[in-house]
């Protein structure tokens, strides 16, 4: 009962000033975190303005390799996928998608980079084990194989693509961050075209590849799961 009495002795003759320091804790405490964030986020601001600017100085040269890759392989379109995060699935786990970051294109083909944006790996996966499983792949939609779905075959057709090429691009850690590949629209390319083509894009593949690796640091390009 003594014990009792003598810490209501201390609450009542401590108790205002513990409680005034205990405030005062609590909002230098929030202020402090409400610094903090605004740190990280000025700190994240500089990266991803830094980041965008050096990307954007990246697409110059990137889209220059493109243009001279669709004259040295007498393609219609020449193009650059880049695999990266997509959302979660209702399970919660994450899925990988792929879009289609730089292209160019001759006289009489259409540009399409606008329409090929955050792909799901699960719709094209034949087509990506392929990628990944293989130094090149070629599909003709007149030559058909069981390598491929048929939903990946018609979605060339829907594209007006006779045959296309993709060639894997990996960073300067051998990861696969995506692929380089050209499309023939108007003329179905021979076979020495073909040889010649896939032997231009793995030129395009490596040095593209080099270039795209900065792009690792900012954790926007995955290695497939």
């Amino acid at each position: 009962m003594g014990e009792l009495t003598d810490i209501l002795k201390a609450l009542s003759t401590y108790g205002t000033p513990l409680i005034i320091v205990a405030i005062i804790l609590f909002f230098a405490v929030k202020i402090g975190n409400i610094f903090v964030d605004d740190f990280r986020h000025r700190r994240m601001s500089r990266n991803h303005d830094a980041f965008a600017e050096l990307r954007s100085r990246l697409g110059a040269t990137i889209n220059a390799i493109l243009e001279r890759a669709v004259l040295r392989t007498r393609a219609d379109r020449a193009f650059i996928f880049e695999f990266h995060n997509g959302s979660k699935s209702v399970g919660g786990l994450p899925f990988l998608k792929m879009t289609n970051t730089y292209e160019a294109f001759g006289e009489g083909a259409r540009t399409e980079m606008h329409k090929r944006a955050d792909m799901p790996f699960h719709l094209y996966q034949r087509f990506v084990d392929a990628v990944y499983e293989n130094d090149f792949i070629v599909m003709d939609v007149d030559n058909r194989t069981d390598r491929f779905t048929q939903f990946e075959y018609e979605t060339l057709i829907q594209r007006d693509v006779l045959l296309t090429i993709r060639v894997k691009i990996t960073d300067i850690n051998r990861k696969v961050i995506g692929h380089a590949g050209v499309d023939y629209c108007l003329k179905r390319p021979d076979a020495t075209t073909v040889e010649d083509a896939v032997r231009v894009l793995r030129g395009v593949a490596a040095e593209v590849g080099s270039l795209l690796s900065v792009n690792e640091s900012e954790g926007n390009l995955r290695e497939k799961p």
